[in-house]
């Protein structure tokens, strides 16, 4: 869990990325972001920059909603990544890919 506040600063993120990557139990990371203060697009922007400069050794699952999400959604598919806006798809993709047979949402 990160809480990157009201910040849009993309450090943050790569920042984030690297203590992240840094555990060897980590197999997938799910990114959640509501933004209001914080835009979606500075997010994106750091995860394509950590994402350029490390090898991120795990899968990475998105959920943009809010301020600047179309942007930062084109800017990911763009780099060939994908993000969503439902809570469930993107926490039954992280289940999946971290290899859990499944989750119930209900």
């Amino acid at each position: 869990f990160l809480d990157i506040g009201g910040s849009s600063n993309p450090d943050k993120v790569v920042a984030a990325l690297e203590i992240i990557t840094a555990d060897p139990g980590v197999k997938v990371i799910l990114f959640n972001i509501f933004g209001g203060i914080t835009r979606c697009d500075d997010v994106a922007r750091g995860i394509l920059e950590a994402v350029g400069r490390m090898d991120m050794g795990v899968p990475l699952v998105i959920r943009l909603t809010g301020t600047n999400e179309e942007l930062a959604r084109e800017m990911l598919a763009d780099a060939g990544m994908a993000a969503v806006t439902s809570m469930d798809d993107v926490v039954r993709e992280a289940v999946r890919l971290a290899g859990g047979d499944h989750v119930d949402l209900r």
